[in-house]
């Protein structure tokens, strides 16, 4: 990757540690969740309760695929009921399915051995242990759903085998349509967004990554040029320009997408689609930020998050977050996305935050020990080329001085402000 806008760089301590470290921290939080997660899973399937505990075990196996982008509790929670919700629905699709071939007295009656035996959070965490395990700590969510599908399959036509003579033809048949075709009424099942979201989050990508204080550009496989800024990962994954035009973005990077494409081309961040085919946008979705934006300079851009959707046009940003697709406010698009034309800007924020921006867009690591201090506003309004005017702006916004304690760069409270000179004193009356 060519990097024309280049700073050295160095680990930063301000990158928080992801929530789920290891696999000691998913089976502490599978602990606590599972029974939530069980009689959410219950709820949503109905009369198909008892495929809940299959749905709970791929949705953990999903949340471990994508431990990379969780950095708080919440985080995981939020993603979690998420899985939950697109596991009950894929279930939901599967046995409608089994249900128009006449198979429903079969998948019922393997359904009640499941509800018996295989709702215990030991059992189901052992399933969960044996497909991290077994698929070499990928966990691919999709992979793991299609094999508990041929499991299902395989004891629904053991089942089916006990009826009359003209029913087994039958299911013979319908067996090897379903293989002929199954890569095709997966994706049918799962829905395009479902199937792109498992393509970009495979394990086995070995992400494209910027260093702090680091911005670079390279040329993508169909011919998009792709610009990224500072601690930022791009996912690309296998077949990008020939099979799929379908990428991940945790950070930020601009896209001037190739044109004449069949093939749309897709970002997705925080499960958010983003879909363009000749056109020219911004994405920004750094972990703190927790909302995903956009912010298109030519064409158009569709907007895909769960059930909402909308359209940006060129000059528009938009964000993505708990109320739904909305336009970005003026400082919320300086914030965001000032760095493309070189300029980094924050209005109001609290220190905490402007001292993660020197780190990440200056590789200017900056401590601050006396943590209430974290808590003041602070503003940045400076040239991507200018740390020095960034820390006098940041000493005068939020009261502080800047200085050195050996080699650690720290900001200490800058004290009350002096008063103002005493007035001269009175000439002394003459005496007498």
């Amino acid at each position: 990757m060519s990097t024309p806008d280049v700073r050295t760089a160095s680990p930063s301590p301000l990158t928080p540690t992801g929530f789920l470290r290891d696999e000691g921290a998913l089976k502490s939080a599978f602990d606590s969740e599972f029974a939530a997660s069980l009689a959410s899973a219950k709820t949503q399937l109905g009369e198909a309760a008892t495929l809940a505990p299959h749905v709970v075990e791929t949705a953990f196996v999903n949340v471990w695929a994508q431990r990379d982008t969780l950095a708080t509790s919440e985080q995981f929670r939020s993603v979690l009921a998420d899985e939950i919700r697109h596991g009950a629905a894929r279930a939901l699709s599967r046995r409608h399915s089994g249900a128009r071939f006449g198979a429903v007295g079969g998948a019922k009656a393997h359904e009640h051995v499941a509800s018996t035996e295989h709702e215990s959070p030991a059992f189901v965490w052992q399933q969960i242990e044996r497909t991290l395990r077994g698929a070499g700590h990928t966990a691919e969510a999709h992979a793991a759903a299609a094999t508990a599908g041929r499991h299902d399959a395989a004891a629904h036509m053991k089942d089916i085998a006990k009826r009359p003579g003209w029913v087994i033809p039958v299911a013979i048949g319908v067996l090897a349509l379903v293989v002929s075709v199954g890569g095709v009424l997966y994706v049918d099942r799962l829905g395009e967004d479902d199937a792109v979201l498992g393509l970009v989050a495979s394990q086995s990508i070995q992400p494209i990554t910027s260093n702090a204080g680091q911005i670079g550009s390279v040329r993508l496989g169909d011919g998009t040029q792709m610009r990224i800024g500072p601690e930022t990962k791009i996912y690309i994954p296998d077949g990008f320009g020939e099979k799929n035009r379908a990428l991940k973005v945790e950070g930020t990077a601009t896209f001037d997408v190739a044109k004449g494409q069949a093939m749309p081309f897709r970002v997705v961040a925080r499960r958010t689609h983003f879909i363009a085919t000749g056109t020219k946008f911004t994405i920004s979705t750094f972990s703190v930020d927790s909302t995903p934006a956009v912010m298109v300079e030519e064409g158009t851009v569709t907007i895909k998050a769960k059930k909402a959707t909308a359209t940006a046009s060129a000059g528009q940003a938009m964000i993505v977050d708990a109320s739904g697709i909305r336009a970005a406010t003026p400082d919320e698009q300086a914030e965001r996305f000032g760095w493309t034309t070189g300029r980094i800007t924050m209005r109001n924020k609290q220190l905490r935050q402007v001292v993660d921006a020197l780190t990440r867009w200056f590789n200017y690591d900056v401590k601050v020990t006396d943590l209430p201090l974290l808590d003041r506003p602070a503003s940045l309004d400076v040239p991507l080329d200018s740390s020095k005017l960034a820390i006098a702006q940041v000493e005068k916004s939020a009261n502080v001085k800047f200085t050195y304690e050996g080699d650690t760069k720290v900001f200490r409270d800058a004290g009350p402000a002096k008063p103002a000179a005493a007035k001269a004193a009175a000439p002394a009356k003459k005496k007498k």
